[in-house]
């Protein structure tokens, strides 16, 4: 890489810059066939689009699953005992092909080698390597690789060479090096629980999943407790402990800190919210009938902030209901979030419309820090109304909707619109409920409108239902809207149970 050399060096250094060609480009596409999941159309420029997001260099490194490992990162290159400088740049554009360019200069800022090439990014962050040969009569200096995505600035990264022994007491900077899909699998799992809503009976009637921060703590999402009277946990090796012990939750935000006593566990840290970027490789685990675990990965798609809510984030795949409250890791094992925090949904997909994968997932940051240790029994959630009763009685109601208006009975009470946004201006909305006799039954039904913080806004009078086997009826109930915007639920309960529930929403 000298600029200045002899015929015989030039002929080496022409032969170094194929090699340099040959592996930058062998190396975009091995880049291309690990970050890339599905391509899409570029998207014309308007401003800045590339941001850099890291840049590394050292000897040793190799792709490992969606990103580059560099195995002895470091500045200084010493010849002639280091043979290469591999370069990795990382950055965030919108998805499509990408013309990008690396510019070497060498000490005395002549250039050295510059190479182009298109980048076909699948999806936002991707990134790349250069190998760069060391030969024996390259300069020593400072050196300076330039990188350009689609002509705009995107990184540099300076690094020195030294033309003397590489020393023997050489630190090494740390390295994050990504564990590997088996080594977070048996992390996560010995780490993760099976948690069972027990009823007031003691039956187990939901399963979903946590995972602990620490000793005897683990955390989970809210719904995975909402409803139950107590909690019966397994843990990885498969013992039980029962519990009703919480140290702290928040409803809106989905999670739930949970007490027990289960001596000394395998724990999984917490992940920087710092380190958290749109495009970043993830893994999840999710469960099986049996309460076995199948590890699963993507990337964070997307977060956004729900006022009220807090932030979520996205990820690009789903999973079970069992899976909910489990953890969502990142490549060095540290949790970024938990499955769950979906906000209650009444929109309907309209008939052909495609149904994105994505799941969503809570934020770890969101789960506050442990700073109080007075436990509270869910009992005290059922005493201040924070929990919500399950819908258990489904097989009592064959159609159930809300409208606006009240119902007509000389035009029969179904009527023809379901309806699940409302203003002040609508005055009355109902429900219109055809109850079934899947066999002979009597009991009494009634209507319960609740806030978003499950606050008891309206209850209807009882009504009788006696039904015989094969028997259909229908029931309506009217009610007021005088509530203030947001979102309310409806149940419909039969004797103790919900048998039906559907949310709407108040707009301005």
């Amino acid at each position: 890489m000298p600029l200045r050399v002899s015929r015989r060096n030039q002929l080496r250094r022409k032969k170094s810059f194929r090699a340099f060609v040959v592996t930058l480009l062998l190396s975009f596409v091995t880049a291309s066939n690990i970050l890339g999941a599905q391509q899409a159309g570029g998207v014309p420029a308007s401003g800045p689009r590339v941001k850099m997001v890291r840049s590394v260099a050292g000897t040793k490194g190799e792709p490992r699953g969606a990103a580059f490992v560099m195995s002895d990162p470091r500045t200084t290159f010493f010849v002639p005992d280091d043979r290469q400088v591999i370069i990795y740049f990382e950055w965030e554009a919108p998805r499509g092909t990408h013309h990008c360019e690396g510019t070497l200069r060498g000490p005395q800022g002549q250039l050295a080698v510059m190479s182009s090439f298109d980048y076909p990014a699948t999806e936002p962050r991707f990134g790349g390597f250069w190998t760069v040969p060391l030969l024996e009569n390259t300069a020593a200096g400072a050196w300076t690789f330039e990188s350009h995505v689609d002509g705009e600035s995107a990184g540099t990264l300076s690094f020195e060479i030294v033309s003397a022994k590489r020393p023997a007491d050489l630190v090494k900077e740390k390295a994050e090096i990504p564990l590997t899909s088996a080594e977070i699998y048996a992390r996560a799992v010995a780490a993760s629980v099976l948690v069972e809503k027990l009823d007031s009976k003691g039956q187990p009637f939901d399963a979903s999943s946590g995972f602990f921060i620490d000793d005897g703590l683990f955390v989970t999402a809210f719904r995975a407790i909402d409803g139950a009277h107590a909690l019966r946990i397994r843990l990885a090796n498969g013992k039980y402990v029962q519990s009703d012990s919480l140290i702290a939750w928040n409803r809106r935000q989905d999670w739930v800190l949970v007490k027990i006593d289960a001596g000394k566990n395998s724990n999984l840290p917490r992940a920087s919210n710092s380190t958290l970027g749109i495009g970043d490789h993830c893994y999840w685990l999710d469960a099986k009938g049996d309460g076995g675990r199948v590890i699963s990965d993507g990337q964070i798609v997307g977060k956004e902030e729900h006022p009220g809510w807090g932030e979520r984030l996205s990820i690009s795949g789903p999973f079970n209901s069992m899976a909910k409250g489990g953890p969502v890791l990142n490549e060095q094992g540290a949790v970024l979030g938990l499955l769950g925090g979906a906000l209650p949904e009444i929109r309907r997909p309209s008939a052909g419309e495609t149904l994105t994968l994505t799941s969503t997932v809570v934020p770890i940051g969101l789960v506050g820090p442990v700073s109080n240790t007075v436990l509270t029994s869910i009992q005290t959630l059922w005493t201040t109304s924070q929990l919500t009763m399950p819908v258990t009685a489904l097989r009592d109601v064959s159609f159930g909707m809300i409208t606006q208006g009240k119902p007509q009975k000389s035009k029969g009470l179904r009527p023809k619109e379901m309806k699940l946004e409302f203003t002040a201006r609508d005055e009355f909305a109902s429900v219109v409920i055809a109850f079934q006799g899947v066999e002979s039954w009597k009991g009494t039904a009634q209507l319960q409108v609740y806030d978003v913080d499950n606050h008891l806004l309206v209850r209807t009078d009882p009504i009788k239902i006696n039904l015989r086997s094969g028997e259909i009826q229908e029931r309506a109930w009217s009610f007021l809207l005088a509530m203030q915007p947001g979102l309310y639920r409806a149940d419909v309960t039969v004797g103790e149970e919900v048998a039906w529930r559907e949310y709407f929403r108040m707009r301005e």
